[in-house]
């Protein structure tokens, strides 16, 4: 199953840092290392503004990294939600 066909799930929110970094190690072996730490940084400056990635937030970054959707597909995603 690609990556996009999994963003369709539900998945609960994040309310920590640690939680949305313990989602981000479940994917660490599908990532190379500049993928990884793209995520990383991401993940921590979201943080920083008290927003913390769920595990579709991550899904959709690791799509895009896939070429699997567009950040226009991303754009149009996040409006229709």
């Amino acid at each position: 199953m690609s990556y996009l066909e999994r963003v369709n799930n539900h998945y609960p929110d994040s309310f920590s840092k640690v939680q949305s970094l313990a989602i981000l190690e479940k994917y660490k072996a599908d990532l190379t290392a500049k993928e990884y730490d793209a995520l990383y940084s991401s993940l921590c400056s979201h943080a920083l503004e008290n927003m913390y990635l769920n595990e579709k937030d991550i899904l959709v970054s690791i799509a895009h990294f896939r070429n699997e959707i567009s950040l226009d597909e991303i754009v149009e995603m996040v409006k229709a939600s």
